[in-house]
């Protein structure tokens, strides 16, 4: 880097929200003009205000430029640095100063609110703000009449620079009265800084009766409206409610009549038709199937091959998966899916059937897996069916 970057002083001392001169000397050492930025970093950087942050430099010139710091209020007393970075076609310095910020003690206090009503007892909150930069420390008393006793939730608190505190003040009189026009106490709250600043905050607490003057009128207006709603509940609502009530429950009473008719039908008839189903003589029979992962298979028999006009009712299919594979099991007739399920879903899994399967001569009846992924310990997808039933003979 070509140019070079220092300041005058090596340190300097400034009162916080003041400002300070600074001064900035650029030298440019070579025999070329030299563009530089200047740009203020360090914890001081946003109270720095320089006249331009872009400098042109003739060959072997020297610079002084005024640099202006003006500390916050809130910054911490004691020692900081303040820099200046120095951008030399993308090459970079700094310029450093120790920057020594005094001590700076201050603080405003308020009452809120600064009036309070009850009957029983005032609440306030005092509340404090830290307006310098070193820690402040505070001792907080209240003056009031002998009528009243205040309270404090501390007498001492601690404030950090640029923080607030608040500090909780009840205010309770020694005794209450009923009815009555309210009372006024007054009463001043004292606060003294460790510096030895010193507030003072006057405030007043107003007690009033512990019947409120709008509760009477308020109890009989309540009682009156009550009243009122009671007759027109009994002359006027409560007749037309419940003949509303006897129409709905007569409606409902026919609705669900009604349904019950329809079921039982649906059961009449269901019986008839299981009646004149072609059952004769029981049959068991079992469908063992088998795949491995990712694929599928198929055990099937095809019902009085020979076509004698027989007729298979299944009435029961028990589906087992005793190892709790994962994948789909179906029933099929011929090319129709009677049945689908998922394995996970089930070990073992019975349908017993109102209206039975049938299953005329020479059809297909089949058990269909499609294996995804087998039981813990095996390697294959083991999926039975016990399938109970009668054939017709006739």
């Amino acid at each position: 880097m070509a140019v070079t970057a220092l300041f005058l002083d090596d340190h300097v001392s400034a009162a916080p929200g003041e400002a300070a001169a600074l001064t900035l000397i650029l030298h440019n050492p070579v025999d070329a003009e030299r563009m530089v930025t200047l740009k203020p970093v360090g914890d001081l950087a946003e109270a720095i205000s320089l006249q331009s942050q872009t400098i042109y430099l003739d060959p072997n010139e020297s610079l002084e430029m005024p640099v202006t710091i003006e500390p916050p209020v809130t910054v911490a007393a004691g020692p900081h640095t303040c820099a200046i970075e120095v951008d030399d076609a993308g090459q970079t310095e700094q310029a450093q100063i120790s920057v020594d910020v005094g001590a700076s003690a201050g603080f405003s206090a308020r009452l809120e609110p600064p009036v309070s009503k009850s009957g029983r007892a005032g609440r306030h909150k005092i509340a404090i703000d830290n307006s310098g930069n070193v820690p402040l420390a505070l001792e907080v008393d209240v003056t009031a009449s002998d009528d009243v006793a205040a309270e404090l939730a501390a007498t001492m608190v601690n404030v950090d620079p640029g923080r607030s505190a608040r500090i909780e003040l009840r205010v309770a009189p020694h005794s209450g009265f009923w009815s009555g026009v309210e009372i006024e106490h007054p009463f001043a709250v004292g606060l003294r800084s460790s510096s030895g600043d010193s507030r003072s905050l006057e405030g007043a607490y107003r007690q009033g009766p512990r019947v409120p003057s709008w509760l009477g009128p308020a109890l009989a207006g309540f009682f009156a409206a009550l009243l009122f709603w009671i007759l027109a509940w009994l002359l006027l609502m409560r007749p037309a409610v419940e003949n509303i009530a006897q129409d709905e429950a007569a409606e409902l009473d026919a609705a669900q009549d009604e349904r019950i008719a329809e079921q039982v039908d649906e059961i009449e008839a269901a019986a008839a038709e299981a009646a004149r189903l072609p059952l004769g003589e029981t049959v068991d029979l079992r469908l063992e199937t088998s795949a491995e992962a990712g694929g599928s298979d198929t055990t099937a028999f095809t019902f009085d091959e020979n076509g004698t006009g027989r007729v298979l009712s299944i009435t029961d299919v028990i589906i087992q998966n005793p190892g709790g594979a994962v994948g789909t099991v179906q029933l099929v007739r011929g090319d129709e899916v009677l049945l689908s399920s998922n394995l996970a879903n089930f070990r073992d899994l019975e349908f017993h059937l109102v209206a039975p399967f049938r299953f005329e001569s020479d059809t297909r009846v089949a058990l269909a897996i499609g294996c995804t992924e087998p039981a813990p310990g095996s390697t294959t997808c083991d999926v039975a069916a016990t399938i109970l039933g009668f054939v017709d003979d006739a």
